[in-house]
């Protein structure tokens, strides 16, 4: 009875305090004199300069050819661009071609003239987003690089599939940064027999060399003279219909004879 009585005892009972011998055993030790302690590890964020970085842009490709230019200063139309698109001679079956055309221009060639075809082609996104938040149904094209033969005004980036344009407005040659030979010679590739080749700068020579001065990263050419656009042209099956350089105007119109 007795190992009863004790059996039940232990079942039933609190466990029993912890001594202050139970307690120290959990106490954290102190090493003992002269122990080294290992090496803390530490977490810590290095600088974003001290961790390798990837290329600003591919290898080969020039930083020019990333950053995007300004060209909100060409965006206003002059009183003579409605010169420019009569001597497009357009009508509703022509298939156009607007090589550096501000939002503005575009605007107006489709408002005073429709036609069956407008390809828009840029070397600014920027402008090309515009335009066709502006108006969906132009077909926009980047040129990329600028010049060189990578666009620019050399139209490697508009698709052949539009080939066989009728009309083709030059908006800005000296953004293009190519020779008046060059861009004639691209052309000749794309366009019809008779097409129509309108350079036009409907701001005038006053304003262009104020722009020059102002925005040289863009404006990196001169309009093309008289003579030295007689020589591309006849170099490159064009003839010359209309010329005129005025303090107010620059209009060229060639016609493609090939």
């Amino acid at each position: 009875m007795a190992a009863t009585s004790t059996s039940l005892f232990l079942a039933f009972s609190s466990p029993p305090r912890p001594t202050s011998r139970t307690r120290t055993q959990h106490q954290p030790q102190l090493p003992p004199p002269n122990t080294k302690f290992p090496r803390p590890l530490r977490l810590s964020l290095a600088p974003a300069a001290a961790a390798p970085r990837p290329a600003a842009v591919p290898d080969g490709v020039a930083i020019a050819d990333v950053v995007e230019k300004d060209w909100s200063f060409l965006d206003s139309a002059g009183a003579d661009l409605q010169r420019a698109l009569a001597a497009g001679a357009l009508s509703p079956a022509s298939r156009v071609l607007a090589v550096t055309p501000t939002p503005s221009f575009v605007g107006a060639l489709l408002a005073s003239s429709p036609c069956e075809l407008l390809v828009a082609a840029h070397e600014s996104l920027y402008v090309l987003a515009g335009i066709k938040e502006a108006h969906d149904e132009v077909r926009c094209f980047h040129l990329e690089g600028g010049g060189g033969g990578r666009g620019g005004g050399v139209v490697e980036a508009v698709p052949e599939r539009f080939d066989d344009f009728d009309v083709v407005f030059v908006c800005y040659f000296p953004g293009m940064g190519i020779s008046a030979a060059a861009l004639l010679k691209s052309l000749a590739k794309r366009c019809s027999k008779g097409a129509r080749v309108v350079m036009f700068l409907d701001q005038g020579r006053q304003s262009f060399e104020q722009q020059r001065r102002e925005h040289p990263d863009v404006v990196t050419s001169d309009w093309p003279s008289k003579s030295s656009l007689e020589k591309a042209a006849s170099g490159n099956k064009y003839e010359i219909t209309e010329f005129v350089d005025e303090p107010t105007m620059y209009l060229a119109v060639l016609q493609f004879q090939g």
